[in-house]
């Protein structure tokens, strides 16, 4: 270079390195190309085994039963390695009809059921086929303004939040299990996320309808899972709630419904 001494382009070389290889690896974030996005991949496993019951009570107070199955794998540490763990939950819907001649419908499996932050963006939901190959695109709405949760209960967005919910494909009960669903969305530029999922079954009764959550078990949307925002656009895995009480593979439990006015 004219007029620059050896010693001194040396010196302007050692200078920029370091932003060089900082770009580099930082190339994915956006470094030195105006990126403020980032992509969030989310895997969710299917566990409810879909099972639904349909009809019209014969009598005043007729209580119908629907009984589903929930069933989750877990990677667990132990000292001598990794090893998993299954639990399973029968779980009974118990619903109280007050009228004599009213259309009920219990559904062991309804939507996936998330509050995500409100500035995502480009929703999208797929189930892949664990054995690889098939890759389905599945309904989901954003932004929705209020969420049916039990009757009388509307189920609104927090601040800065909105409500998602994501419509499982139909297969047979015989492969509820063989997919995986993988929700992907944008979000502005961010370390963390904080997100509230549930599974839910879905309830008809007389002329309303609602969710019910059932993993976790709970009347809202439970716990608020944060985790980091992989690099490179890496999937995460969501994280089951336990079925059953600490390395227990089963359980059982009842939750009584009500039919909306």
């Amino acid at each position: 270079m004219p007029g620059v001494s050896a010693s001194r382009l040396s010196t302007r070389l050692a200078k920029a390195l370091p932003f060089v290889f900082a770009c580099l690896a930082a190339l994915a974030a956006g470094c030195g190309s105006g990126g403020h996005s980032v992509i969030v991949r989310e895997h969710f496993e299917s566990v409810q085994v879909p099972h639904r019951i349909a009809g019209t009570t014969s009598r005043a107070d007729q209580v119908v039963r629907n009984d589903c199955t929930i069933s989750a794998v877990y990677k667990v540490r132990e000292q001598t390695g990794t090893a998993f763990l299954t639990q399973s939950l029968l779980l009974h819907l118990l619903l109280r009809v007050p009228s004599k001649g009213t259309a009920y419908e219990l559904e062991c499996r309804g939507p996936l059921l998330a509050e995500l932050p409100a500035d995502t963006s480009s929703v999208e939901a797929t189930a892949q086929d664990l054995s690889g190959g098939r890759h389905q695109s599945l309904s989901v709405r954003t932004r929705i303004a209020t969420v049916q949760l039990m009757p009388g209960r509307p189920l609104r967005p927090a601040r800065r939040k909105q409500l998602v919910t994501i419509d499982w494909p139909d297969r047979p009960a015989s492969a509820y299990d063989d997919y995986r669903v993988e929700l992907g969305f944008q979000l502005p530029k961010t370390p963390f996320v904080r997100e509230r999922v549930v599974y839910t079954a879905s309830i008809s009764c007389g002329g309303s309808s609602y969710l019910q959550p059932v993993v976790p078990l709970a009347n809202d949307l439970g716990f608020v899972n944060a985790f980091t925002v992989p690099p490179q656009g890496r999937p995460i895995e969501f994280i089951v709630p336990r079925l059953a009480t600490g390395i227990s593979s089963h359980a059982e439990a009842s939750r009584s419904l009500a039919c909306g006015r």
